[in-house]
């Protein structure tokens, strides 16, 4: 039997997660969102894991919002992953070592065939990423904010799109001016 990560071996979040599932992916559905998941899924119970089949594949064409769900994930665990997934693909003669550029690694992350981060919104006061989509967030604009997510609300979400929207955005590019 696979062990599961510490926090779902314990039981009450596996659970959680597995209701929630079960309740909220006809809603989901019905309103055009396409879920995805991110993580070592393969490091969850086979239930848990055709669950999340289920749930992406009921979703896969949705074209409305994009939900990422991280479930026992890690930044540098998925560029591991992606650079082992390529190195086998060079064994194997696939590609060649020509082949490898940035896009092609992007497309061998969980997000491959996803938009860039725009915005990475941190909330509890913590100044960092805490090795969250580490080469997703090359040129996003990254906020931080001291209020826990509970007590974060619309109107402070509203403030930080609106600082989002002064920001000039150079993509790892130099001023116009």
């Amino acid at each position: 039997m696979k062990q599961e990560p510490r926090d779902f071996s314990r039981g009450r979040f596996r659970k959680l997660f597995s209701r929630y599932l079960q309740s909220e992916i006809e809603e989901m559905h019905a309103n055009n969102v396409c879920l995805n998941f991110i993580g070592d899924i393969k490091a969850l119970s086979i239930s848990l894991q055709k669950q999340i089949d289920s749930a992406r594949n009921k979703t896969m064409n949705n074209t409305g919002l994009h939900l990422n769900i991280a479930v026992n994930y890690g930044g540098r665990a998925e560029i591991t992953a992606a650079v082992q997934n390529i190195a086998q693909e060079i064994v194997d003669n696939k590609i060649t070592v020509q082949d490898i550029d940035e896009q092609f690694i992007d497309d061998n992350l969980y997000t491959g065939q996803q938009p860039a981060v725009d915005l990475l919104l941190r909330t509890g006061g913590d100044m960092r990423i805490s090795n969250f989509l580490l080469w997703q967030c090359a040129y996003a604009e990254l906020f931080f904010t001291n209020y826990n997510w509970p007590e974060f609300t619309p109107e402070n979400f509203v403030d930080i799109i609106r600082e989002y929207q002064k920001r000039d955005r150079r993509f790892g590019g130099l001023n116009a001016e």
